[in-house]
């Protein structure tokens, strides 16, 4: 049997309604919460959820959760860039260890070609060995023309 319209059989049917679309309306992305601020001598904010001190007044911030497409992808595009961080990272390091091998490299070069540079000019005569063992003496034209090449030697290997 339906009820005659009161004011109250009005009022609690909107009331019902309202109830309704309150419970059927999907949840708020913001959140609020209440914290604490506090700045310190320096100017700096800070927000906690314990106070500074009894009397400190509290704040409401409003959160708001992310969307979880949008946390997805920024997610997968960290790891994108901390993979290629990580690359980079160890390029630089087989960079670093060829340059390091190239330095050393060259640095012996120029002591070889250094010691033999000094040798030659500190020789009074220079000789080599034939087939039996024996010494075979340069002229002075070719123990100069030696010692030039070993002193070119020196500044093409060491720059000075």
């Amino acid at each position: 049997m339906p009820q005659p319209l009161t004011p109250f059989n009005i009022l609690r049917c909107t009331s019902l309604v309202a109830a309704l679309l309150a419970c059927s309306w999907p949840p708020s992305n913001a959140l609020a919460q209440e914290v604490y601020r506090s700045v310190d001598a320096q100017g700096h904010v800070t927000y906690s959820d314990r106070g500074s001190s009894k009397n400190a007044p509290k704040s409401s911030i409003k959160v708001n959760e992310p969307d979880p497409a949008e946390v997805q992808r920024l997610a997968k595009e960290q790891q994108l860039l901390s993979a290629a961080d990580s690359q980079r990272s160890k390029e630089q390091a087989i960079e670093a260890k060829n340059k390091a091998a190239a330095d050393r490299n060259r640095q012996q070069s120029c002591e070889r070609a250094r010691n033999n540079y000094y040798r030659l000019k500190d020789s009074g005569r220079i000789y080599q060995r034939d087939a039996d063992g024996n010494r075979v003496y340069y002229s002075d034209a070719e123990s100069d023309s030696l010692r030039e090449n070993a002193r070119q030697a020196m500044i093409s290997a060491c720059g000075n």
